[in-house]
């Protein structure tokens, strides 16, 4: 990163959109000299909060009045492409995409290619890839500790598969080292309408994903699950439990004695592990780190690839359940990649 301060703009001032103000504004070598949102209400509130940013309710007005070195792109998932892609051909240097990433495998890949001709960093915000705790998580998962990691269990209930559901879908990604290589899942009928418009499709579904390394993932978020997340990782000796609505992270495994026993002797016992993990997870400081760790122009925590493996995760799990529950190959082959949902 250069010395002068990076000229930065968040597109979509929703709750979340906030947090990406808020987070730009605590980076030193950063400048908010943009906000833009088609709300008079929300660009109104933005702008009395941050004086010093200039307000625009159409984004490409804002990519052609201003000269920017940043974006963070913070819409629905529809405009996600159109937006990037123009900010891309702009030579934006740095773009922060929300997920999940784009609403088709065709327009999440027209993304990648547009940024990568262009120079761009493009970074997704899986939040979870800059939290202290899941980062020593992946250490310890991957010292052996737990053993072969054979299963990750995710499940929370209020639907919104790929808005939510994605972020677990890339933590097992990230924790494993591996790619799921097919899906099998049922979409939830209930059929309640989007809270952010009924324009916008994303119910709740379960789905088995088969990792490459062997690894099974399961996320449950149907509606009839009144529950708040939970997290279960289980290796071939030991088990890690994660509520992060309360704070608490478990890790047992197999004692010292008993590590190289066959895994076959299930019923041996299991010992605590020491781990801190994390008391809270903050929203608002995973993403000052990662977009303090997209314009320090080393290695990308969660890169344009990275957010193109959750979306078609998400939309293989669809194309499943429309064919009866079969296993859907992964990454999707070139005949599903234009398959394409109003995602939020």
């Amino acid at each position: 990163m250069s010395q002068s301060r990076v000229r930065a703009a968040v597109i979509g001032l929703g709750r979340h959109g906030l947090r990406h103000v808020q987070a730009l504004r605590r980076i030193d070598e950063v400048e908010l000299v943009a906000v833009c949102d088609s709300r008079p209400e929300a660009l109104a509130l933005a702008t009395q909060e941050h004086s010093a940013a200039q307000g625009y309710a159409d984004w490409k007005q804002l990519l052609e009045t201003e000269q920017l070195d940043l974006i963070s792109v913070v819409t629905n998932g529809p405009s996600h492409a159109e937006i990037t892609i123009a900010a891309a051909r702009k030579r934006v240097r740095y773009l922060m995409c929300e997920k999940p990433m784009a609403t088709s495998g065709k327009d999440a890949r027209e993304m990648i290619r547009a940024c990568e001709e262009s120079g761009t960093r493009l970074a997704l915000a899986h939040g979870r890839r800059w939290v202290r705790g899941y980062r020593e998580l992946r250490q310890l998962i991957e010292s052996g500790r737990i053993g072969k990691l054979s299963h990750f269990w995710f499940t929370c209930g209020g639907g919104l598969f790929a808005g939510n559901g994605t972020h677990f879908m890339d933590l097992a990604r990230m924790l494993s080292g591996s790619d799921a290589v097919s899906v099998g899942g049922v979409i939830d009928a209930t059929g309640s309408p989007n809270p952010r418009g009924r324009q916008f499709q994303d119910p709740g579904a379960v789905a088995l994903f088969l990792f490459r390394n062997g690894m099974r993932l399961v996320v449950d978020m149907f509606e009839d699950l009144g529950i708040p997340p939970r997290i279960e990782i289980v290796g071939s000796i030991g088990r890690v439990l994660i509520d992060e609505i309360e704070g608490k992270w478990q890790v047992v495994a197999r004692g010292d004695e008993d590590q190289l026993r066959p895994v076959g002797e299930y019923w041996l016992p299991l010992v605590p592990v020491p781990f801190s993990g994390e008391k809270e997870l903050d929203m608002l400081q995973m993403l000052t780190d990662g977009l303090s760790e997209l314009i320090s122009d080393g290695p990308i925590s969660c890169t344009g690839a990275d957010g193109l493996a959750s979306l078609e995760m998400a939309l293989g799990t669809h194309l499943s359940s429309s064919r009866g529950g079969v296993q859907v190959p992964l990454p999707l082959a070139p005949a599903d990649q234009a398959f394409d949902l109003p995602l939020t």
